[in-house]
């Protein structure tokens, strides 16, 4: 597993090269996954009146309809805050599902770009919550991915063959799960090197 240390400002994980470019790859595919079938986002100038810039803004809102994605991923990120109301829903994906992906894989680049910068990684003060946020995502990405929707699940997951390929799937979610813990616990007040 991963060395680290926190010096009180930033958190540094001594993975390796190949743990960066699962981690790269894993934020890259997230990236992906949240951008299919999304518009391109609407800039208007900045001098431009503020009315237009606002319809401008929601006019490029997700145009799925109120059931949402047929991805359960996506429906897993983006739950149905309203499961009895089907135009409070259709408000909610049209105002602010957009802003909501255009977020996460704003986090997921966050943590794409301290990758970049070369090993060890170093995640700074402003980093972290996109770090946990994305890491969050991909555990819950990979759980869907494999069907595990409760303990039960998990703990059939965790009985299959070793030839299973599901079984590695499971591996990168405990890790990720891992490298979360480790940047929550090096953050606790006292636990400074």
């Amino acid at each position: 597993m991963a060395r680290y240390a926190y010096d009180g400002e930033t958190v540094t994980l001594y993975l390796t090269n190949n743990d960066v470019e699962l981690l790269d790859s894993l934020a890259d595919q997230l990236i992906e996954l949240l951008s299919d079938g999304q518009p391109e986002p609407v800039t208007p100038p900045p001098d431009a009146d503020p009315f237009a810039r606002w319809e401008a803004e929601l006019s490029s809102g997700p145009a799925l309809q109120a059931d949402q994605s047929g991805d359960p991923a996506i429906r897993r990120l983006f739950p149905n805050p309203y499961p009895h109301d089907a135009q409070a829903a259709a408000d909610y994906r049209r105002y602010a599902e957009g802003d909501h992906r255009r977020q996460k894989m704003a986090d997921a680049q966050a943590l794409r770009d301290c990758l970049a910068q070369g090993l060890p990684v170093r995640i700074g003060e402003e980093q972290v919550d996109p770090w946990l946020k994305t890491l969050n995502a991909l555990r819950l990405v990979l759980a869907m991915r494999l069907g595990l929707d409760d303990e039960e699940a998990m703990d059939e997951l965790h009985q299959l063959p070793d030839d299973d390929p599901r079984l590695m799937m499971g591996a990168v979610m405990d890790w990720l799960a891992y490298l979360q813990g480790v940047i929550i616990e090096l953050r606790e007040p006292g636990l400074e090197e």
